[in-house]
């Protein structure tokens, strides 16, 4: 989307509010309903494949017909009747299928690499084991984004030996959602691994508590009733206080960065190889704040630990 023909940073904002917003809301309400009528292990495959099909498609299909499925002729004369302000929504119409992309890798990390995940981590983990576990997880998750940065890196680099007339893109593209569709299958088989060989194993987990919890009559509540529910606790507005709060700042933030990002690299490769390298940055200074975080929160306790980031933010 940010280098995109007629598009730039200041359209993400329009796609996280009028699109991400309103498919996040949309998923919630649908995500309730399947917890009520499916139990745990089949939300999680309604959930996690839909995805995996999208990213296929938009790499084989969708991405090298954009040129028939963008329309770019009635957006130009959209704009030039509407007033220049328009410019932001207009470039969502003109690529709409990299704004649907957009908010399915949004979700993804949403849905599958929080909420499925972490529901399924607190499922199969004690709160004993969680101290011990919990910190490992959110370690393995910032290697991965070490790696997976130079893979994107090294994908976007490819393009050096293609011979010319290639979309250089186009091929960097089917690498990476090949990756994401390996990456995720073998997510899939960890997971279906795990219900049949280690959640039905005393050994491993609980058979009387997973009774008991499989016994246990679920309370059914609309959405409406869920937020009223929600909006009850003071400890919970808080949270999504600090949740808005933080999303606001890194808006804000990303869209002069990334507008700056592609005034030095207008190329999508070009753009991307940065990409890699910054997210392998991120993965390794967080691995490092990780450990650091401990003797902070030990050192100094939660309330000084959580102003930093605000506090770096302002500055």
């Amino acid at each position: 989307m940010v280098t995109a023909p007629k598009s730039g940073a200041e359209v993400i904002p329009f796609i996280k509010t009028y699109v991400n917003l309103p498919t996040a809301i949309g998923f919630t309400a649908i995500y309730s309903k399947l917890c009520d009528k499916y139990d745990q292990k089949k939300v999680f495959y309604i959930c996690t494949v839909p995805f995996l099909i999208f990213f296929s498609l938009f790499a084989m299909v969708i991405y090298p017909n954009v040129g028939v499925l963008h329309p770019h002729i009635l957006v130009d004369k959209l704009a030039a009747l509407l007033p220049a302000g328009f410019s932001a929504p207009l470039s969502i119409i003109r690529n709409w299928s990299y704004a649907v992309f957009y908010v399915m890798a949004e979700m993804w990390g949403s849905v599958v690499a929080s909420l499925l995940f972490w529901s399924f981590a607190n499922e199969v983990t004690t709160v004993d084991e969680a101290k011990k576990y919990y910190p490992l997880f959110g370690m393995g998750a910032n290697v991965a984004l070490i790696f997976s940065g130079q893979y994107v890196k090294w994908v976007s680099r490819l393009r050096a030996n293609l011979p010319p007339g290639v979309d250089a893109w186009g091929v960097s593209l089917k690498y990476l959602m090949g990756a994401v569709l390996a990456g995720g299958t073998a997510m899939i088989g960890l997971y279906s691994h795990m219900q049949r060989n280690v959640m039905t194993d005393p050994a491993c987990v609980d058979q009387e508590k997973q009774a008991l919890k499989k016994s246990k009559k679920k309370v059914k509540m609309s959405l409406k009733e869920s937020f009223e529910f929600l909006t009850k606790s003071t400890y919970i507005r808080d949270l999504a206080l600090l949740v808005i709060s933080y999303g606001m700042c890194i808006n804000i933030v990303e869209v002069s960065w990334k507008a700056k990002l592609k005034a030095a690299y207008p190329n999508p490769n070009d753009y991307s190889v940065f990409m890699g390298n910054f997210s392998s940055a991120t993965g390794a200074v967080t691995l490092g704040m990780m450990l650091l975080g401990r003797t902070i929160f030990q050192k100094f306790g939660w309330r000084k630990a959580a102003l930093v980031t605000p506090t770096v933010s302002l500055l």
